[in-house]
Formats: structure tokens, C-alpha cells, sequence
């Protein structure tokens, strides 16, 4: 009876070992098919293009760092410690990336990641916060025309931040009304259906949404809109910018970054991720659209590296 009971151990063991590496691998490749891409594009500048064998763009070289680390890789190794080069060297004097203010955000949220570059980090945040519009928004460049989708990624990145990290920005003082502004000012442009548009339009964009939201939690309670966005979702299990389109390798990706930052179920972003994993191209990139300087769909390191991003996003919960 002994041995009876300890071979129905030993193949229910079995049994569960292979269910599951049968149910792993389609996740496990397309994390390491779309790290693979990423190191494989990387140029000898040590930045990272938009679309393979283009030329090092800031933007896309933070997002390669920091979709990299969050997927595991060593922060001292050399493909990190070159990217963390080519960003330092593309630093202006007056602390941003290009005068632009995504790219600093994205910019020092990357030199985060690597532990590095202290220095460097303080002086982009310094200069983001001068670049701040009267009424608490930004726009692409310092005191420029605000700008919903900038001021959600600045937000965003500085909830990623928590703002622990830098000498002079002390995340618990009694406020930081720079930052509450910000975000009132961004409350302040919802749409009547529940959700945000890059311009005046009563119809909500998804991708827009996706990066308001990532910037309001958990200031704000985002329940009703993270409802929205659920509504949102294809039957194929991604997002289109809008209802009905075809789903989106990087809209789907910044819906399941908003997910995580809310407090939605992790079954819901489980769907989607699995359309992401469907979506994959044969050599580990993703193809989308999204990026404005793209004419049409193409496989690029923007969107492998933000779907990289949303599989391993978890909401604070989870951490």
C-alpha cells in the first residue's frame, strides 16, 4: 500500500511538472523572444532605434533599459551599461533629454532602473518640475501648450519614481502641490463617457486613457474608468484606440500598464496578455502603429519594448 500511494505521488508530480511547462513556454518565449530583439537591436552607440538599424533615439533607449531590467536583466551588465552611456552623453546642460519633456521623464525613470546616475536624475527632475505650466500640465517642451498625453506620462513616471530616490523631493512632505496640480488639472479634461482624449473630442482614446490613468493612481479612485477601458477590450483579448478597431500590440500594452496600476483583477490583464503573446512576430518584436513617426504598422522597439513593460506591470498589491 505504501509503494501503491507513493507512485500515485511520484505521476501526479509528473502529471503536474508537465501541465505546467506545457501551459509556461508561450509566455517564457515571448519574454525572451522580445528581450532577444531588444539586446539584438541595440546600436554601437549603445542606444536603441525605433525601428531596426535606424538611428539611437533617446526615447526608444530608455524604454530598452527600462524593459530590460524589469525583465530581469542585470543592471551591470553591458548591454545596460552602454544604454546607461548613450543616455548620459545625450544629457543637456540644463538637466533634460532633447528639451523634450517625455524623454526626460522616460530618461531618468531608465537611469533609475540601472541604479545610476544620481546626479544626472536630480537635475531632470529639477528641470521637469521648471517645465511645468502655471496651471500644472506640461507640454513637449518647457512652458509649452499643455498636453494630456505629456502630463500623463510625466505623472506616471513619477509615481514609478515614488520620488524616494532623489535629494530635494521628499515624497512625504505635507504636499507637493506641483504635483497635485498636475493631476487635478488631468482629472479635470475626462471626457462625459469616462475616459480621455489627446484633444477636445467626446470620443475617448484608449492608448490616451491608458497613460491618464497610469498618472492618476492611486491619487484618484479610478474605479469607473478602469471599467471603461474593460469595455474597451476585443474579443481577441487586446485593445484598439478605439471602440471596434483592430487590437493594438501597444495600445493593448499601456491598457494592461492601467490595469496594474488600478486595482483591476489580474484575470482581465491575463486575456490580454495572452493576445500579446499571439501577437508576437516570429523574431520576438511587435508590430503597431502607434508610434506618430510610423506611417503604418511595423515591427519597431517602441511596442516590444512596452509590451515587454506591461507583461511583468503588476499593481502595488502584487509587489
Amino acid at each position: 500500500m505504501k509503494n501503491h500511494k507513493s507512485r500515485l505521488t511520484v505521476l501526479l508530480l509528473v502529471f503536474c511538472i508537465t501541465h505546467a511547462f506545457a501551459e509556461a513556454p508561450p509566455l517564457y518565449e515571448t519574454i525572451n523572444d522580445a528581450k532577444a530583439f531588444i539586446v539584438r537591436h541595440q546600436n554601437r552607440d549603445g542606444g536603441w532605434p525605433l525601428v531596426p538599424a535606424g538611428e539611437s533615439d533617446v526615447e526608444i533607449t530608455a524604454f530598452a533599459i527600462r524593459a530590460l531590467i524589469d525583465a530581469g536583466w542585470g543592471t551591470g551588465s553591458q548591454v545596460i551599461r552602454r544604454g546607461v552611456a548613450y543616455l548620459r552623453h545625450a544629457q543637456h546642460e540644463n538637466g533634460s533629454w532633447n528639451n523634450n519633456t517625455a524623454h526626460t521623464i522616460f530618461a531618468v525613470i531608465a537611469l533609475a532602473a540601472a541604479e545610476t546616475d544620481a546626479d544626472a536624475r536630480f537635475k531632470g527632475l529639477r528641470w521637469l518640475r521648471a517645465a511645468q505650466n502655471p496651471v500644472g500640465s506640461w507640454g513637449r517642451e518647457a512652458r509649452s501648450p499643455s498636453n494630456v498625453l505629456y502630463t500623463a506620462a510625466i505623472l506616471a513616471g513619477f509615481k514609478r519614481l515614488d520620488l524616494k530616490f532623489e535629494r530635494g523631493f521628499n515624497p512625504n512632505d505635507e504636499d507637493i502641490p506641483w504635483l497635485a496640480k498636475g493631476c487635478h488639472w488631468l482629472s479635470g479634461r475626462i471626457n462625459a463617457d469616462g475616459g480621455w482624449s489627446l484633444y477636445p473630442s467626446p470620443r475617448s482614446d484608449v492608448f490616451v486613457t491608458a497613460w491618464v490613468l497610469q498618472g492618476l493612481a492611486p491619487i484618484f479612485n479610478i474605479d469607473a474608468q478602469i471599467a471603461w477601458m474593460k469595455q474597451m477590450q476585443n474579443h481577441d483579448g487586446g485593445f484598439g484606440r478605439y471602440k471596434g478597431q483592430p487590437s493594438d500590440a501597444e495600445v493593448t500594452a499601456a491598457a494592461i500598464m492601467a490595469l496594474a496600476a488600478g486595482a483591476d483583477p489580474l484575470n482581465t490583464r491575463r486575456v490580454a496578455i495572452n493576445y500579446l503573446i499571439q501577437a508576437r512576430q516570429a523574431d520576438g518584436g511587435f508590430v503597431s502603429d502607434t508610434p506618430v513617426e510610423l506611417s503604418g504598422p511595423t515591427a519597431n522597439l517602441q511596442s516590444t519594448c512596452f509590451a515587454l513593460i506591461a507583461i511583468h506591470a503588476k499593481k502595488a498589491a502584487e509587489e
